[in-house]
């Protein structure tokens, strides 16, 4: 074929690439190529296929990369893992993430940080210099499919995503470019390691992974696939990488405790790592034999109690399950947690974040739009208690609550200056520990068992 210096195949990652060398005479091709017609394209490529095929027959060759001299030009996979082409080329690799470009990133850096060639990110972004931008999205390629994505679940932490994929938190940083701990509702992480089957299981969830399908899923964990499905409120078949599911199983049967061991690393204490954990920090101290005094070593090893709290049978789809505070619905909803409340007589939603309390739920509204759709239910800022269903990681619990902004306050821009009430089965108020009629009453409401 003209223009073709030489080709060899050479292996990656178990599969066979072949390596097309042009002749320098196509140098202005390799250059030009970002600005090349689609034609042009075309020609060229169906001329290197109708090599391979001369060459190769029948060779699983996954794909093929054009250079010249040192010089990546194009890595073109092939539509079928054989010696065909895709009826459209394209120079995407098989599989690639996508990569936000930050303040003092360089090819370079990035090609390290991924470990790739800076040549492989050029060719795959049809760049013709080195020049990348502030906050441009690039794409990589993923060697060997190393990068898990991850999408942000409510009540994540990046501690929590570690421990879950074995990784650490200054990895999940450096790799996604952070600067803090904080993280959002719906990012999407790219995470190095793979999930662990004691974080699986701890958790009572599974973090669904690239090739995953709820068939699969049902094998691994021993549930049928209906089950997955109403476990997770799934209408379809459809999951995607990064999506937290539910394990527990529908019982009427009594939460347990498992305990897993944690080893004290720099900067750890007992209300942050309670926190992270979702659990009281009186029950971290009293597992442990500590008290607010101790003092933490770095190596130390202590016990982390984890709650399996079951699936409870609801009397229909507009009511919640009745979980007891003490046990059961605190630990569903730990601080920092984010849910979902809907209004049981109106059907008005918006969304709340547990900040603090521990006889119940003190909650803030999550958003100033949270805010104002919370005053329109309740006419205002007002100690009225409503029937409520707080909805979290798929989970519908029975509720009540109250909206009169008082004590403490986490988040500052919602133009709420303080907390409310949020009660469960159970729970009592702070000010005597005893429980609050109304609150019940109302909980008994959302939960179907009396009416409204």
């Amino acid at each position: 074929m003209n223009g073709i210096k030489s080709y060899h195949l050479i292996k990656e990652g178990g599969n066979y690439v072949l390596v097309v060398q042009l002749n320098q005479i196509d140098t202005e091709f390799a250059n030009e190529y970002g600005e090349t017609d689609d034609l042009r394209k075309k020609r060229f490529y169906d001329d290197i296929k109708t090599h391979i095929e001369e060459k190769f027959p029948n060779m699983k060759i996954p794909l093929f990369k054009i250079m010249v001299g040192s010089l990546l030009v194009a890595t073109i996979p092939l539509a079928s893992g054989t010696t065909s082409l895709a009826s459209t080329p394209t120079t995407q690799a098989t599989s690639t993430i996508e990569y936000k470009v930050m303040s003092g990133d360089s090819l370079w850096k990035i090609s390290q940080k991924f470990g790739v060639t800076v040549s492989e990110i050029k060719a795959l972004n049809s760049l013709i210099s080195d020049t990348i931008f502030l906050n441009e999205v690039l794409k990589i390629p993923n060697v060997s499919n190393q990068y898990i994505p991850y999408k942000v679940q409510a009540g994540d932490t990046l501690f929590k995503i570690s421990q879950l994929y074995g990784t650490d938190v200054l990895k999940i940083k450096s790799i996604n470019n952070l600067t803090s701990d904080t993280i959002f509702i719906g990012q999407t992480l790219m995470i190095v390691g793979q999930t662990t089957t004691s974080s699986t299981e701890a958790a009572g969830t599974y973090s669904v992974i690239p090739g995953d399908t709820l068939f699969k899923i049902s094998n691994k964990v021993n549930v049928t696939v209906d089950q997955l499905k109403k476990l997770n409120n799934l209408q379809t078949d459809t999951i995607y990488a990064g999506q937290v599911l539910n394990l527990s199983t529908v019982s009427t049967g009594q939460p347990t405790i498992t305990y897993k061991d944690y080893q004290i690393k720099s900067g750890d204490n007992l209300w942050n790592l309670s926190v992270e954990w979702g659990i009281p920090q009186s029950e971290l101290m009293l597992v442990n034999g500590l008290n607010e005094n101790s003092i933490l070593k770095i190596g130390q090893i202590i016990r982390i109690p984890i709650h399996h709290i079951p699936v409870k049978e609801t009397l229909g789809v507009r009511y919640g399950e009745q979980l007891d505070w003490w046990t059961e619905a605190q630990y569903v909803l730990p601080i920092n947690k984010v849910a979902k409340i809907t209004d049981f007589q109106t059907g008005k939603t918006f969304t709340i974040k547990r900040t603090i309390g521990a006889n119940h739920a003190d909650s803030e509204p999550l958003t100033y739009v949270d805010t104002e759709i919370a005053k329109s239910i309740w006419g205002g800022f007002s100690w009225q208690v409503r029937p409520i269903i707080v909805e979290v990681d798929g989970r519908k619990i029975a509720a009540s609550m109250s909206y009169m902004p008082h004590g403490v306050q986490y988040i500052t821009n919602n133009q709420f200056n303080g907390h409310f009430d949020v009660h469960f089965l159970n729970s009592t108020r702070h000010n005597d520990g005893q429980v609050d009629t109304t609150h019940q009453n109302a909980i008994k409401m959302s939960a179907g068992i009396t009416g409204v």
